[in-house]
C-alpha cells in the first residue's frame, strides 16, 4: 500500500489540475475567482488530509481509544467527500463547492475530538558524540467542545449561504471576490496557527 501522503497525492491532484484548467481558461472572472478559491482549497485539504490521517496512526499505535476510530471514520468520510466535490467543481463549479462546504460541516459537527502531541526534545551520546534526541511523544485526546467549532461552522455556513447566491446570480462578482479572500484567510489562519502548535509540540 502507498504512504499515506502518496496516496492522498494521487487522489487529490487529478482534481487540482482540473480546478487549475477553469483558473486559466475560464470565460468569466467570477468562475475564475471561485475556481481558484476551490484550488487553493485543494491543496489546503490534501494537506490536512495527510496531518489527520498521519495523526490518527500515530496516536494508535501509543494508545487505545474508541474516540480514535470515530475519528477516522469521519476523516474518511469526509476526505471522500470533499473528494467528490473537487472532481464534480471541474464540471459544475457550484454543485461541486456546496458538496465540499457540506464535508466540512460534516466533520465540524461530528469530530468531537482533538489530537496533541507533544515531543520531548533530550541530550544524549552517541560514539561520544553530543546529538539531540526526540522521545516517544506525549499524547492528548482531548474533546473537541461544540462551543469551539462554532466559529468554523459559521465560517462553513456562511460559505453555503454565499455560493448558493452565486449559483443564482446575486451580486455573483462581489461574492467571487468575497469567497476567494475567505479562503485565503483561511489559509493564513492555518498557517499561523500550525506554526503556532509546531513551537509549543517541541519542548
Amino acid at each position: 500500500m502507498l504512504p499515506i501522503d502518496q496516496l492522498i497525492f494521487w487522489l487529490f491532484f487529478p482534481a487540482c489540475i482540473g480546478l487549475l484548467t477553469q483558473v486559466i481558461w475560464g470565460v468569466e472572472l467570477t468562475n475564475r475567482l471561485v475556481a481558484s478559491g476551490t484550488f487553493i482549497f485543494c491543496i489546503e485539504q490534501a494537506r490536512m488530509a495527510v496531518k489527520d490521517l498521519r495523526q490518527i496512526k500515530t496516536a494508535k499505535a501509543y494508545i487505545q481509544d474508541v474516540r480514535l476510530n470515530t475519528f477516522y471514520q469521519v476523516t474518511i468520510i469526509t476526505i471522500a467527500l470533499e473528494l467528490l466535490g473537487f472532481y464534480i467543481s471541474i464540471f459544475c463549479l457550484g454543485w461541486g463547492s456546496i458538496l465540499i462546504l457540506l464535508s466540512q460541516i460534516w466533520f465540524n459537527l461530528l469530530a468531537s475530538i482533538k489530537i496533541e502531541f507533544i515531543y520531548k526534545v533530550g541530550n544524549c551520546n552517541l560514539y561520544s558524540t553530543p546529538v539531540m534526541a526526540l522521545s516517544a511523544p506525549i499524547i492528548y485526546i482531548q474533546v473537541w467542545k461544540i462551543s469551539e467549532r462554532i466559529p468554523v461552522l459559521t465560517a462553513d455556513i456562511l460559505g453555503l449561504i454565499l455560493i448558493s447566491f452565486w449559483m443564482l446570480q446575486i451580486g455573483s462578482l462581489l461574492i467571487s471576490w468575497l469567497l476567494f479572500t475567505m479562503v485565503i484567510a483561511y489559509g493564513i489562519v492555518k498557517v499561523l496557527f500550525s506554526s503556532y502548535v509546531l513551537g509549543h509540540q517541541h519542548q
